[in-house]
């Protein structure tokens, strides 16, 4: 849909005026607020002592929290510089209510779909005494976010977005089981209409496809019908974290990522959005610069965890219906799971031809033990 068009300008408009009187809506609480800071003007020395005995016992408790030096540091600062409005802001966002339960509701998903994947402790072994550098990188992130480092996986870089778009779209043609796709922004126009394209013949092809985006990020390229639209055509759609009027300090949580799934198998990521101007089909700050990398193989399984993961945190479910249902989710790294279940030789270190020749063998060959246990079985 070209931004020429009455439909297209209507579109941006309506996104304009969401933000403008969401912004409005929250100026008119923080005046409200200011108001009633005023009022107490008169007990102004009684709560600065009390505040500033608070504030010493507040920035004790912050020092003693299990968290990084740059999250602890900006707090105590503010803290013991303007013990009021330090105070003040701590309550109002540091213990923001939203962001505890979503952390809470995030915490309920990943307790069950991590393990999921392989823990892959003597790739980590391998890389360590191979690259320490890349090493503690990676113990980092397993420790932390208890995502794995991988192997057995392509890797193809794309200098420019739209080279990654147009591979993009003949990976999405075809996929056989499923399609995940999750963006900070979406633009309702003509790259976007390519890929909605290819996903509704995947979806009378009888592949599952589902979209989730950022409202912040795509507020000034959709409207709200955009959801409804898809949802039309067969395509599961969710909007993570809608921008509502009010002072809700969880509305600064947004989703940046940029993966695509196909299958479990290929996915896509980098740092390129589905907007015309990430391709330069449009020019609207010049000639755009980013980059993509393609994935296939077993590290596809984190992007498809990682899809997953935001996904039902944004779902609503009934009471006393569990957060995630797990044996839902497997189908989704079957593959993975698949692999893990054969009992391969591993072949660690950097792969030369003859060693990725070796392994490939390996896998044919269990396939084929596997299938054959399967038709014994059968009869």
């Amino acid at each position: 849909m070209s931004s020429h068009t009455l439909e297209g300008k209507k579109k941006t408009q309506n996104g304009v005026k969401r933000l403008m009187f969401t912004v409005l809506s929250i100026l008119l609480e923080v005046v409200f607020l200011v108001g009633i800071f005023k009022g107490l003007n008169e007990y102004a020395v009684v709560i600065d002592n009390m505040t500033r005995i608070f504030a010493v016992i507040l920035v004790l408790k912050i020092y003693g929290r299990n968290e990084t030096s740059s999250m602890k540091t900006p707090w105590i600062i503010l803290i013991l510089t303007l013990p009021i409005l330090g105070v003040a802001l701590y309550f109002l966002i540091g213990l923001n209510g939203g962001t505890w339960k979503m952390r809470m509701r995030y915490k309920k998903i990943d307790e069950k779909l991590l393990p999921l994947l392989p823990e892959n402790k003597e790739v980590l072994q391998c890389l360590n005494a191979s690259d320490p550098k890349a090493g503690n990188v990676s113990n980092y992130i397993e420790r932390n976010a208890c995502y794995p480092v991988y192997q057995n996986t392509d890797v193809i870089y794309f200098d420019e977005a739209v080279k990654g778009l147009e591979a993009q779209l003949a990976d999405l043609a075809k996929a056989e089981q499923f399609i995940f796709m999750e963006y900070h922004a979406i633009e309702d126009e003509y790259a976007w209409s390519r890929i909605q394209t290819v996903l509704e013949e995947r979806v009378k092809a009888g592949v599952e496809v589902r979209v989730f985006y950022d409202d912040m990020g795509s507020i000034g390229f959709v409207n709200l019908s955009f959801a409804r639209k898809l949802e039309a055509k067969g395509i599961a759609c969710r909007v993570f974290n809608p921008l509502l009027p009010g002072l809700n300090m969880f509305l600064n949580n947004r989703d940046h990522r940029k993966i695509t799934v196909v299958d479990g198998k290929v996915g896509y990521t980098g740092g390129y959005n589905l907007a015309n101007e990430y391709f330069n089909y449009t020019h609207p700050y010049g000639e755009w610069k980013d980059t993509g990398i393609r994935l296939e193989g077993d590290a596809v399984a984190s992007l498809t965890a990682a899809f997953l993961e935001m996904w039902e945190s944004s779902g609503k479910t009934s009471a006393g219906v569990d957060v995630l249902d797990i044996e839902a989710q497997k189908k989704y790294l079957a593959d993975l799971i698949r692999y893990h279940e054969l009992d391969l030789e591993p072949e660690w270190g950097a792969l030369t031809k003859s060693r990725a020749s070796r392994m490939i063998d390996q896998i044919i060959l269990a396939h084929g033990r596997m299938e054959k246990r399967q038709r014994t079985e059968k009869k």
